[in-house]
């Protein structure tokens, strides 16, 4: 499953550092190349709550196969498109085959984890998508700036698509609905649970919040190191796509703690909360710096320090989430929490590309992400109980033999 995120994360992040190359071929201006990466979410995030709910009905291995094999497919199509029109489209249709992936994977991994490793098992899956993040950064630089030409780069990120997919096939095995569960899964007051409940509300609201700021320096940190100063795509690619790396031991510590915690009755609510705060801090001191234009050093050290909580907010996340719902609605449910956070991702970028384009500088737009992620710590908190760390879980009365 983490390597079908890798595979994910070539295609959807290969662009970022060519946008430059798309811009000039294409005579862009910087919140139309904003809405060009962003246009992959529209469709992606509309598939959130349909492919999760089929994958709850019809079973999730089927659709993570195709959802691969046709992304292999679009990979090689925009490769292959001659006019931004067609590069539209293509994206478009590469975010409907990549929604079909995030609602089945996550509740595959949540049924084949122990509960007491929920933390891990998500961890340790979406180091595949931080991985991606830096190889999609970093070989997309290196790839167009020894070609010349950005289409191969999606040529050469197909590859491991179709492996995947092949992988999926001879791997995963369906998960089984649990004993007795089985007339739940059409039972709309189970469903119903996934679309009121006040707590699956503010954290679908704090994923849009944390997403915002994430897609923010994911789309436009190869343009601000440029901005800054440093020279070429490969440079600012490479910068950028370190973040990726850094996310690794993020995402795999924060996910040993979040289980730690939950084992000791504390909950993951507390530890959402304080990557989230950490996260934000970096936010301002990254928007203070580009302001000033500070060295690409400390733009670097603020940017690295960013990313282990960056990607360590989501083990904990998505475990607590597991944990506030039924597994027989688990895929309507991150379907769900997706959509609305990926919201975020049609935004962000178009958003501060506009504010760059008005004012001549990303310091605005990491600003307003830095009080939108703010925003979501006090959602976080909020969550029941208010202003307390402890879990459902642990309030629980023991009950009578």
């Amino acid at each position: 499953m983490g390597f079908g995120w890798v595979s994910l994360y070539l295609v959807r992040m290969g662009i970022v550092p060519v946008l430059g190359m798309i811009m000039e071929e294409f005579h862009l201006s910087y919140a139309t190349a904003g809405s060009l990466f962003s246009v992959i979410f529209f469709s992606y995030t509309l598939m959130q709550l349909p492919s999760g709910n089929l994958g709850d009905r019809f079973g999730r291995r089927k659709l993570l196969i195709l959802s691969t094999f046709f992304w292999f497919l679009l990979s090689l199509a925009t490769a292959a498109v001659q006019t931004f029109t067609m590069l539209i489209i293509v994206r478009l249709l590469t975010g409907i085959v990549h929604g079909t992936y995030f609602g089945n994977d996550r509740p595959t991994i949540v049924a084949f984890t122990p509960k007491d490793k929920m933390g891990q098992g998500q961890g340790i899956s979406f180091m595949g998508l931080a991985l991606g993040f830096f190889l999609g950064v970093f070989l997309a630089g290196m790839i167009a700036e020894y070609t010349e030409n950005w289409r191969w780069v999606f040529v050469v990120f197909s590859a491991p698509s179709i492996i995947t997919s092949f992988l999926l096939f001879k791997y995963i095995k369906e998960p089984e609905v649990p004993s007795g569960e089985d007339k739940a899964v059409k039972s709309p007051p189970a469903y119903r649970k996934a679309f009121t409940d006040r707590d699956l509300w503010l954290m679908y609201l704090v994923g849009f919040t944390l997403l915002y700021g994430y897609w923010l320096t994911a789309t436009w940190m190869p343009s601000i190191y440029q901005e800054i100063g440093v020279k070429g795509i490969f440079a600012s690619s490479l910068l950028s796509g370190i973040l990726g790396l850094v996310g690794i031991p993020g995402l795999f510590v924060s996910g040993v703690l979040s289980d730690v915690f939950a084992r000791k009755g504390y909950g993951r609510k507390g530890l959402i909360a304080a990557n989230a705060f950490i996260w934000t801090l970096l936010m301002f001191g990254l928007a203070y710096a580009v302001e000033i234009r500070a060295s690409s050093a400390l733009i670097s050290v603020l940017f690295f320090s960013s990313g282990l909580f960056m990607f360590g907010v989501w083990p904990p996340y998505y475990a607590f989430l597991s944990e506030l719902v039924p597994q027989e609605i688990a895929g309507t449910t991150f379907g769900l929490a997706n959509f609305i956070g990926f919201l975020s991702a049609w935004v962000a970028p178009y958003l501060t590309g506009w504010m760059k384009d008005a004012t001549g500088s990303f310091s605005g737009g990491l600003y307003m992400a830095g009080f939108l992620m703010a925003f979501g710590v006090i959602l976080t908190l909020a969550i029941s109980p208010p202003f307390r760390i402890k879990s459902r879980a642990s309030r629980k009365k023991p009950e009578k033999c």
